[in-house]
């Protein structure tokens, strides 16, 4: 979790994500909550530091400290080598990505000031199947 205003007036980390990241104070189980689509992280769980009064100072709390969703794939694949000639051949591929075709979300908004904070808004791809047929010589 971070806040996107500069409250503790340092350079902002554009290798990272633009944003000035600073850190919120802790006061709570940020892992506590529903988990749900639309509040994995308890937005009660963190304090926003007020970019006037607290100007210059860092928040208590420390990176990484909200998990995230866990993540689980199967991707399987079948080939199948025909000789056509002597010097010819066919190959024949079948790929399948995500084969139970379970949701994988991303990670949830870690943006205090954002509207959104906490919320899960993408998902990764749905199963997909794609074939192939390479002839070699």
């Amino acid at each position: 979790m971070f806040v996107s205003a500069n409250v503790s007036l340092q350079a902002s980390a554009p290798p990272i994500s633009g944003y000035y990241a600073s850190r919120p104070n802790r006061v709570g189980d940020p892992n506590k909550g529903p988990h749900t689509v639309q509040q994995w992280t308890n937005p009660a769980a963190s304090q926003r530091l007020d970019p006037v009064t607290q100007a210059g100072q860092f928040g208590n709390s420390s990176r990484n400290v909200a998990r995230g969703l866990d993540y689980a794939d199967f991707d399987a694949s079948a080939i199948k080598a025909f000789r056509v000639t002597e010097r010819v051949g066919i190959q024949f591929r079948a790929e399948f990505f995500n084969v139970p075709n379970h949701a994988n979300f991303e990670l949830p908004v870690a943006d205090m000031a954002s509207a959104d904070f906490g919320r899960i808004l993408l998902a990764g791809p749905p199963r997909l199947t794609q074939f192939a047929l390479k002839v070699t010589f």
